[in-house]
């Protein structure tokens, strides 16, 4: 086996009630601080103000930054660094679902550098360190509050891409099961099946290891025992508990072991038909767990004692009993864009750690069952 390395944030802290040392964990970087978040669903919820609160009782001096929109683009981030070198905080606050967290690591980790965003998701690499960021998730789904990678889109480009670099670790992650009870439904479905594919992903990936093997299986386990139950049951935080740990398991087990062919796909899909993320993922699970079946037998057997099911089939009745489509029929996917799809999707680092080798054809045949 290759040399083993695992990345985790700096200081993980679980629990409902979670959210309350917001505060004196800012406090440990110095005495200002930027909250970066989405423009409507954390203020209405009361957590953007329950935030600034915290800081304020800190006595942190706390600048806002809420116009993250959701699959978030360069000129965000170009945006939100523009923020953080008026304000000069001493740590950046992602509060929200992925975008949130996404634009708010990025933007903290280009905190030094001069060049705009842009030239770090065509591959520049992050010279300068930059800000520490304390991530504070609202959705059950990205596991963005454990990874060392921040998607951002290029709409110009039409391209979606991970900026990625050790520095992006959260500082602090922050997982409160109580913020994610206002989540809605769908929100709650696509996001719990994105982390599922997640789990599973980073399970079969080619990189796995021991200890990424059990953390993605035990964030399969939790999500099994949390969906599709939590989409109906938003507020039943018992629920909510299992769904927030299987998402911050397989944020773990992704940033250590990599993710497969159906994240490679997602990026493209996503950003060419606008179609939410977690949905992409989903929808893609039970054709990808079928073509991966042979190149992962002993692991399908696992899979299967915990999800209680064959997974390519648990996968399909889980889209169904979430309320989720099985196709992408609606969004405009056709097979006129498959090949540019499939050409995008076979250099990105995800299909590369698929435990199947992955050829055009093989995406372009995966695509025919969604479209």
């Amino acid at each position: 086996m290759a040399l083993c390395e695992f990345r985790a944030p700096g200081k993980f802290l679980f629990g409902v009630g979670a959210l309350a040392a917001l505060g004196d964990e800012a406090r440990r970087f110095g005495r200002r601080a930027l909250l970066v978040t989405g423009r409507r669903a954390m203020a209405e919820a009361g957590a953007t103000d329950r935030c600034l609160s915290l800081l304020a009782d800190a006595g942190m001096d706390a600048a806002l930054f809420d116009l993250v929109e959701p699959e978030p683009g360069v000129a965000t981030v170009d945006s939100c660094r523009k923020t953080i070198r008026e304000h000069r905080p001493d740590v950046v606050i992602g509060l929200g679902g992925g975008s949130a967290l996404d634009v708010a690591k990025v933007a903290a980790g280009l905190a030094h550098e001069d060049e705009p965003t842009r030239a770090f998701h065509q591959g520049r690499k992050i010279d300068r360190r930059g800000l520490p960021n304390i991530a504070v998730p609202s959705t059950s789904g990205t596991g963005s509050e454990m990874t060392n990678n921040g998607v951002i889109s290029d709409r110009e480009r039409r391209f979606k891409a991970s900026i990625r670099d050790e520095s992006l670790i959260p500082a602090a992650a922050l997982v409160d099961p109580q913020v994610t009870v206002s989540c809605p439904p769908f929100v709650t479905a696509a996001s719990g099946v994105d982390a599922l594919a997640q789990a599973i992903e980073s399970y079969l990936s080619r990189f796995a290891t021991p200890i990424t093997e059990a953390i993605s299986l035990r964030a399969a386990e939790e999500l099994r025992a949390a969906l599709p139950d939590v989409v109906a049951r938003g507020r039943d935080l018992g629920l909510r508990t299992r769904a927030a740990w299987g998402s911050a398991l397989a944020g773990l087990g992704l940033s250590n072991a990599r993710l497969g062919v159906i994240h490679g796909i997602a990026h493209p899909v996503g950003v060419r038909f606008d179609v939410p993320h977690g949905l992409v993922c989903g929808v893609l699970l039970p054709a990808a767990l079928e073509f991966n079946r042979p190149a992962a037998t002993e692991k399908y057997e696992r899979l299967a004692r915990i999800l209680g099911d064959d997974p390519a089939a648990y996968a399909r009745r889980l889209l169904e009993a979430c309320g989720l489509p099985a196709r992408l029929t609606e969004y405009g996917l056709a097979p006129e864009a498959f090949e540019a799809i499939a050409e995008e999707s076979l250099p990105s680092g995800s299909t590369k750690a698929n435990p199947r080798p992955v050829t055009k054809d093989d995406i372009i045949a995966m695509l025919r069952t969604i479209a």
